[in-house]
């Protein structure tokens, strides 16, 4: 059974695949229930990016003395945006991103790769690498949002 939400797509059989793989693999049940992932931003511009390009419903934002946690979602999917009340340092992007060990891209599968292009170089993204087509009817994208994070866009992928 496969749904949509806005142009992101997930496929619920392959997830469910993955887990009963994963359950096999370890010999018992899958222990992680869901993946959010976080990212550090000066501002809310970063917000703005992820929630137009993707079409992410925004959630309330949560607030400490921190900082404010913007959190951004669809089916299966949530990206956490962290603004600190004090100004961040900038990272410099590697670039390429695989030039450097540690957590350096997201991959987000789409249904309008065109689309997700368009709407993040409007929005001060720039693309990477690609378009190109790495599979039947399966294409690749690498962008890079405002604040230098690397998102691999992959549209036709089971």
């Amino acid at each position: 059974m496969a749904f949509s939400y806005s142009r992101v797509t997930f496929s619920h059989a392959w997830s469910q695949m993955q887990n009963d793989r994963c359950g096999q693999l370890s010999g018992g049940a899958v222990t992680v229930q869901r993946v959010e992932v976080g990212l550090v931003s000066a501002d809310e511009a970063l917000v703005e990016f992820f929630a137009a390009v993707f079409e992410l419903e925004r959630l309330p934002a949560v607030r400490s003395g921190s900082g404010v946690v913007h959190r951004l979602e669809a089916p299966g999917t949530r990206i956490k945006v962290m603004v600190p009340s004090r100004r961040p340092a900038s990272a410099e992007p590697a670039e390429p991103f695989f030039h450097l060990t540690g957590v350096r891209y997201l991959t987000m599968y789409v249904d309008d790769l065109d689309g997700i292009i368009e709407r993040g170089v409007a929005r001060g993204g720039r693309v990477r690498h690609g378009p190109m087509d790495v599979g039947p009817g399966v294409r690749v994208a690498v962008l890079q949002d405002p604040d230098g994070n690397a998102i691999e866009v992959v549209d036709g992928a089971p």
